[in-house]
């Protein structure tokens, strides 16, 4: 039986038909007369496909105004703002028990680097600080603010307070105070406690392990769809600043402008094929780290951002309010777990 959508009615059903009948007439023939028919047909067709599409759901909406279950869900459909049940982890398995397996993760691998002589390594890097500084963040116009916006994905978190498909539509009547928003953080060196509040999705490595072994999930953050456009705005001027003033390591591939993974491997297999030339014997190690991002010392980071990279005044207060303070909890089958603090400084 076939099974058409709801808004799928007699009008469409004829104009699709005669779209057909046009494409089958220009195929058969090549005549470029029955070809402009049937691309006019075929532009008819889908207009009146969004008509009908448009008016079912002003029905439904019409028809439903005292059921607000329903008014969120159809919603949440049309905006694409819908959480996908988690099929494959077992009942068993509930929020907290993930919030206390990827924090004791951490927890434990942070507990077993006790070797690091941070003193000596913080000596090597200061007597190469870059003379240029950078003491603020410039704030943004509302052109550059909506350049971002609508260049972003329109994904939508569990935080947000509207979907961001709807925040695109409306922008031109919200941009202002977002943009207060923004400009005030840059300029005041602070990131407001909303923005650093992430919700946690376990997300199976492989479709062939076993969903039963916490072991064999990662964490999927998500923040606020506002504190990445925050981010972004921090990225691009402190990007700008690592390259005027040749800050970037020279062989760094990842996050940096016109470089990527295709990058580091041909740069890798350059050397294996000049080396080779010269009839030596390459060596290649590979270290993957566990949670290697999880378990940057915030301290050490900061100490670094100062003394080496040359960040200083209200934009090292930035990073330092970026840094602390910061939670996040496990969202799983409709139950959100106890809030976790992330590593803060001390």
């Amino acid at each position: 039986m076939l099974h058409t959508v709801p808004w799928y009615n007699s009008n469409t059903h004829a104009l699709k038909k005669e779209t057909r009948s046009l494409e089958r007439k220009w195929r058969k023939t090549n005549l470029e007369v029955f070809r402009i028919a049937w691309k006019n047909s075929m532009s008819s067709y889908r207009q009146a496909l969004k008509t009908a599409r448009a008016e079912h759901i002003h029905k439904l909406i019409e028809n439903n105004q005292n059921n607000p279950r329903f008014l969120f869900s159809t919603v949440a459909r049309l905006t694409n703002n819908q959480t996908p049940p988690d099929l494959n982890i077992p009942s068993q398995l509930n929020s907290n028990d993930f919030m206390n397996f990827f924090t004791d993760k951490i927890d434990n691998i942070r507990n077993t680097i006790t070797n690091v002589d941070s003193t000596a390594s913080n000596t090597l890097v200061l007597s190469i600080a870059p003379k240029d500084k950078l003491q603020c963040f410039t704030t943004i116009g509302q052109e550059e603010l909506n350049k971002l916006i609508t260049a972003s994905k329109p994904t939508t978190c569990l935080l947000d307070p509207v979907p961001t498909k709807l925040l695109k539509e409306l922008l031109s009547v919200s941009e202002k105070p977002l943009l207060n928003i923004i400009n005030s953080s840059l300029s005041l060196g602070s990131v407001p406690k909303p923005f650093k509040l992430a919700v946690i999705k376990p997300l199976i490595k492989k479709p062939q392990l076993d969903p039963s072994e916490l072991a064999n999930y990662r964490p999927i953050s998500n923040l606020p769809f506002m504190s990445k456009i925050l981010e972004k705005v921090v990225s691009a001027q402190l990007c700008s600043y690592l390259q005027k003033n040749d800050l970037y390591e020279e062989f760094q591939s990842g996050f940096r402008p016109h470089h990527s993974t295709e990058t580091a491997l041909v740069k890798i297999t350059n050397d294996l094929l000049l080396a080779s030339d010269q009839g030596c014997i390459s060596l290649l190690v590979l270290l993957d780290l566990s949670a290697a991002f999880d378990t940057i010392d915030h301290d050490i980071l900061i100490d670094r951002l100062q003394n080496y990279t040359g960040i200083q005044g209200q934009a090292l207060r930035w990073f330092r309010s970026y840094l602390s303070d910061r939670y996040h909890f496990v969202y799983l089958n409709g139950e959100s777990s106890h809030l976790s603090l992330s590593v803060h400084l001390q």
